[in-house]
């Protein structure tokens, strides 16, 4: 069980150290696309985790792998369209395509397995696309 995360909540406006990694899925679990709509987890200097948005229960979750090489992904919806959708993230609304904002209900149970292991696994109803940056 990892439980040294580093993790930022714009609900609380700060970063917080040495969290455990239901702590962090229990802010996940609690963005709802207004007070509460960006967690960024990151474990020492290997993988960062990103989930963001809420509103309409749509999140856009990001994760980063730091070694052996830098790798970026985006968790995504099989069905992928040019339809783009909004999300709400520190007040802001920002477009990104549609696949890619998935069900919290669907990202909560993945983000539990993920905070445990530091490992991104294969999902079955999503998926992890590659972003090259």
């Amino acid at each position: 069980m990892l439980n040294d995360w580093r993790m930022y909540t714009d609900g609380s406006g700060m970063e917080q150290k040495h969290v455990a990694w239901h702590e962090v899925l229990k802010e996940i679990a609690q963005l709802d696309g207004v007070t509460r709509t960006l967690v960024h987890a990151a474990y020492g200097d290997h993988v960062d985790l990103v989930v963001a948005g809420g509103n309409n229960g749509k999140v856009l979750v990001q994760w980063k792998e730091h070694e052996p090489v830098e790798q970026h992904f985006v968790l995504a919806a099989d069905k992928q369209s040019a339809v783009m959708s909004t999300l709400v993230i520190e007040g802001s609304e920002v477009a990104f395509p549609l696949s890619w904002c998935v069900p919290l209900e669907q990202v909560v149970p993945l983000c539990g397995d993920l905070l445990r292991s530091c490992e991104k696994g294969e999902p079955t109803e999503l998926e992890w696309l590659p972003v090259e940056m």
